[in-house]
């Protein structure tokens, strides 16, 4: 099998294929085949020179002065190499086929780069569109705080929806995490919370400055407390166990006793005394510029002191939830709720002090918002002179660390229950007889609200027992 080239004209070769095949000793030829190539860069004088030169040394260093020239004699023997290797099952067709894939081998790479560029990007916009259906743990968190929010999840413990506090803290304490993956520029999946990711993430809580005045650079940087980090890893267990219980193949790590809530310390929390309740009634609110509020965030607060309820409970009363009956002929009045937190169904006798506010709102307890009831006690207990100066334990970044306020700083809308049932232990009431109205189901939980000093308790035990006296 022979492959010749001969010029034809400028840019122009004749391309002649022959194959002969032996028969009975004879060669004889089989094929023979012309062809013409265009579009190659070939001026004459080029073709003379490089064909005068019978020495393939002599052709080489010919054609290193002449790129463009050394391309066509390039592809020309590309022909003739593809050719040869056909052998007699050399065609017409294949014939045309190599030479057009040889001639225009620029412009098929550029087609064939074209076409897998598009290739490329359909792929990558296919991945994309199939992660963006496909359920992260990021797109989780989002979909699990709008669920809340929305009321279609429910609480593990009660299987009752959040409330208003809940949802907040929820909402707070998971973006906490997103913040972390933002930070430090590396994002979790359900697989990829692990001992490490733990470490890692409590260690940035640690060290995240929370303090109002950190544009200052003289200030002094405040950190979370350790409770409240371990509030968050917390929020963080609770929105895995709830993807793992919904197929999703999150670590196994979560559940590990190393993956942990941060070690927390119990936190002093305060109560009224019934002096202090007094004096907390007593103060004089009709020179105060903004008395009416004041006085309705008192009484919202009060009610919550004498029925020992959730803020979220005490201050969404609505006139169903107070009932009147025939007590052995004496009037009764009572509050009848299903806690909001628990879900749990409580009466409440409703003493002296309680009537008089109700009556004083026949279409029900006007509703004021947490912030607001916060602000406006404090601002009450102070005017009130609840003021002694109470330590607070706390840890941050692992430290013990001791904090001084006055009282009235500390009073909040859960100081309420913890007052009511505290006062409740104080005057006699039996433990479970507290329960009842308080709606807790363990003693021990219920004991973590009973905030009585060493000496009250030791004045009730001379009080209610012969053996003191």
């Amino acid at each position: 099998m022979a492959t010749y080239f001969s010029f034809k004209s400028e840019g122009c070769i004749l391309a002649r294929i022959r194959v002969g095949k032996r028969f009975d000793g004879v060669i004889k030829e089989i094929i023979n085949i012309k062809r013409v190539i265009p579009d190659l860069y070939l001026p004459e004088e080029y073709w003379n020179h490089y064909t005068s030169l019978t020495k393939d040394t002599a052709r080489e260093n010919y054609l290193k002065h002449k790129e463009k020239f050394r391309d066509t004699i390039q592809r020309l023997k590309l022909i003739r190499k593809k050719i040869d290797a056909c052998g007699t099952d050399i065609t017409s067709a294949k014939i045309d086929e190599i030479i057009n894939s040889v001639i225009n081998a620029d412009i098929i790479k550029e087609l064939e780069e074209e076409a897998a560029e598009k290739e490329k990007k359909r792929l990558q916009q296919e991945e994309a569109e199939k992660k963006k259906k496909q359920m992260t743990l990021t797109k989780f968190i989002d979909q699990y705080i709008k669920d809340v929010k929305d009321g279609k999840r429910t609480t593990l413990a009660h299987g009752r929806t959040f409330v208003q506090g809940s949802r907040f803290s929820l909402t707070n304490s998971l973006g906490h995490f997103k913040e972390f993956m933002a930070d430090t520029g590396v994002t979790y999946d359900f697989q990829d919370v692990d001992l490490d990711c733990y470490t890692k993430y409590k260690a940035w809580l640690m060290t995240q400055d929370i303090s109002k005045d950190k544009e200052d650079p003289k200030h002094t940087p405040v950190h979370y407390a350790d409770n409240t980090i371990g509030g968050f890893i917390k929020k963080l267990k609770c929105v895995l166990r709830a993807a793992e219980s919904r197929g999703y193949p999150v670590n196994p790590a979560y559940k590990s006793t190393e993956f942990k809530a941060q070690s927390s310390i119990d936190v002093d929390t305060i109560y009224l005394t019934r002096e202090e309740v007094e004096r907390f009634e007593k103060v004089d609110l009709t020179q105060k510029e903004d008395g009416k509020n004041l006085e309705l965030a008192r009484d919202i607060f009060l009610v919550g002191v004498w029925t020992a309820q959730r803020v979220s409970d005490y201050n969404n009363l609505k006139p169903e939830n107070i009932k009147e009956v025939d007590n052995n002929g004496t009037p009764m009045t009572y509050i009848s709720i299903h806690q909001q937190k628990t879900g749990r169904f409580v009466e409440i006798p409703c003493n002296a002090k309680v009537r008089a506010i109700l009556n004083k709102y026949p279409k029900g307890l006007p509703h004021l918002s947490d912030q607001k009831i916060n602000k406006y006690i404090k601002d009450i207990g102070k005017m009130a002179k609840i003021d002694d100066v109470i330590e607070v334990k706390g840890s941050r970044g692992g430290q013990v660390i001791k904090e001084y306020y006055k009282k009235y700083q500390l009073i909040c809308t859960h100081t309420a229950r913890r007052t009511g049932a505290t006062l409740m232990y104080l005057d006699g009431i039996a433990i479970y007889d507290i329960m009842k109205v308080t709606g807790h189901k363990s003693v021990t939980t219920l004991e973590k609200y009973i905030r009585a000093d060493k000496l009250e308790v030791a004045q009730k035990l001379v009080l209610k027992y012969d053996y003191f006296k």
